[in-house]
């Protein structure tokens, strides 16, 4: 069992192994896949001389931290006010919360063409801001879903507990829901900077070149004229240390966070 886990790790982790390997060659070597070759940082000079580089990476931190700090400051209460509001029909809170769930499944691509047409009439894609509301509306639903499930999961008795010593919504919220479900916040907060960072199809389409995020930047090393490997990998390495460092420092509260909201609700 343990030498089948560690040979489909190997195979997983292969394709980026090769992918690092190929930001130390020339473009000559990457042509011809092989282990044995002379490292270089001629290709890391090359895109790091670049000085567009640091604008798309400018863009991409950015948006992964404007909308995540919106997405969170918008699904928190949206969370919060789904698990504990008080709704005068009966199933209502079912189907805001089926409606949160459906938009997740939402494909960008459907709604691509009323989305593009919007940007260009109202000039939005020579704007970050434009970009970072499809974010944050694309992304908001995964915060709310996320944190529903662990403030359903806090004891009403708590909550009706504080009512009585006097507690509004708003405290209840920020000194008992919060403090409760800090590891899922941050479970959320991360998932969605991830998913931002990782996005190419909106960033590819509704924006330009003083817009653009980081994968929009990568999809430059393939053209007319055929594919600069070496480079791509280069860059592609540099995109994905930020995930990567980020992942490895806050391990622990991700897997932790995701595997509570795995069990609850």
């Amino acid at each position: 069992m343990t030498v089948t886990i560690y040979t489909l790790a190997i195979l997983y982790f292969s394709p980026i192994l090769y992918m690092l390997l190929s930001g130390f060659k020339t473009e000559y070597q990457a042509v011809s896949p092989s282990f044995v070759f002379t490292p270089t940082l001629e290709t890391y000079k090359s895109v790091l001389s670049d000085a567009s580089l640091y604008t798309y990476l400018g863009n991409s931190i950015f948006q992964v931290l404007a909308s995540s700090v919106l997405c969170l400051l918008l699904g928190l209460p949206a969370a919060f006010a789904l698990a504990f509001g008080n709704f005068r029909k009966k199933g209502t809170r079912d189907k805001i919360y089926m409606w949160f769930l459906t938009t997740i499944l939402l494909p960008p691509v459907a709604v691509l063409i009323p989305l593009y047409t919007w940007f260009h009439a109202w000039q939005l894609n020579t704007t970050p801001l434009g970009l970072l509301m499809a974010y944050v509306g694309f992304h908001v639903p995964i915060v709310v879903w996320m944190l529903y499930s662990f403030f359903a999961d806090i004891p009403t008795e708590i909550m009706e507990a504080s009512e009585i010593d006097g507690c509004t919504r708003f405290q209840q919220m920020m000194h008992i829901a919060v403090p409760l479900v800090r590891t899922g916040i941050i479970s959320a907060c991360l998932l969605v900077a991830v998913f931002i960072w990782n996005e190419f199809f909106l960033g590819f389409n509704l924006t330009g070149n003083d817009t653009a995020t980081l994968p929009v930047y990568m999809s430059r090393f393939r053209e007319q004229q055929g594919m600069f490997i070496a480079q791509l990998s280069a860059s592609s390495t540099i995109a994905i240390l930020p995930a990567i460092v980020l992942g490895w420092i806050t391990q622990k509260s991700l897997v932790k966070g995701l595997t509570l909201g795995a069990v609850k609700g």
